[in-house]
């Protein structure tokens, strides 16, 4: 925190902001926030909660080929696990519908590495392992609102900033500490990596409440037989069994199972994913210096939950 001078008025410490904009989250919308407001010639700090950006993996890595070309990305060869053609929705009676829409299956991770080195590139600065815990408005002699000051677990914090973008995902970290509208319903979301998995370039969606109540699975082809195979249902605590159950009672049932690329070496094999927002955008998603975006925000896809998209868009 930097002190430039003293109001003799209000006989308060005027306090120069040491960033325009903090970005909390280095997600997809924080990624997309942040490389936004550097190329407009803003200064920009960004959080992340994690100590890697990109992981672990929350969703099933899509992104289609009409989100790209919205929003003007150039992505490189690295970040792509698969150019698919389309999504065949199959229901429980056999009957498959095919939805042509040419996308990418992405290695989600490096793609968000990828995003948060563009807004680097630019001028942004990245603090890892930095957990926002408080949030206060500063305000003139004429309470007028004028910054934030930014306190947290991290040895950055606190900081001070004029502006703040909330792209922690669908926990809400604004929202919580500024007592924002926050009823939000969420579904469970969780997948495996398999190996030995064919496909024709096309994402499987299957309708089975059998397997997934109020929800569907999913089989997210990638190149060299790769798949991430998982689920959204209502039913948080058994959606890995009916996961498994899936697993058995279909073609895929003897495939490997593996940890995905991200996870450490030696680690036991197990899904990974989270909870994803589907009851529409939060009741308020800006404020005096604060807005909202992604999941934060509750952007999500009503068909698919999916909020890749949703979430690069908002944060522009």
């Amino acid at each position: 925190m930097n002190i430039r001078g003293i109001d003799g008025l209000a006989g308060i410490a005027s306090i120069m902001p040491d960033c325009d904009v903090l970005v909390i989250g280095a997600g997809p919308g924080g990624g997309s926030a942040a490389l936004t407001a550097s190329r407009k010639g803003l200064s920009v700090i960004v959080v992340e909660a994690d100590p890697e950006v990109g992981t672990p993996v929350h969703c099933g890595e899509c992104l289609s080929d009409l989100a790209v070309q919205n929003l003007n990305l150039d992505l490189p060869e690295e970040v792509i696990a698969l150019r698919c053609k389309g999504i065949r929705v199959i229901f429980p009676d056999g009957t498959e519908k095919k939805l042509t829409e040419p996308g990418y299956v992405l290695e989600k991770h490096l793609f968000e590495r990828w995003l948060i080195d563009q807004s680097i590139e630019k001028g942004a600065n990245l603090h890892r392992n930095h957990r926002v815990t408080s949030m206060e408005r500063i305000y003139n002699k004429k309470n007028q609102f004028t910054n934030w000051k930014i306190d947290g677990k991290g040895d950055q914090f606190p900081i001070t900033c004029k502006a703040v973008v909330d792209a922690s995902g669908v926990s809400g970290v604004a929202s919580k500490l500024l007592k924002m509208p926050s009823e939000v319903e969420v579904i469970a979301g969780f997948q495996y990596e398999m190996l030995e998995v064919p496909n024709d370039g096309y994402l499987d969606f299957y309708l089975w409440p059998e397997y997934s109540p109020h929800g569907y699975v999913w089989m997210i082809p990638k190149e060299k037989g790769r798949a991430n195979v998982g689920l959204v249902t209502t039913d948080k605590k058994g959606a890995v069994k009916y996961l498994e159950s899936f697993i058995q009672d279909t073609y895929l049932n003897g495939k490997p199972t593996v940890n995905p690329p991200w996870r450490a070496e030696g680690i036991k094999i197990r899904p990974f994913g989270g909870t994803i927002p589907i009851s529409g955008p939060r009741t308020t998603t800006v404020g005096d210096g604060v807005v909202l975006v992604g999941d934060a925000a509750g952007f999500t896809s009503p068909l698919f939950e999916g909020g890749t998209h949703l979430a690069l868009w908002s944060g522009r």
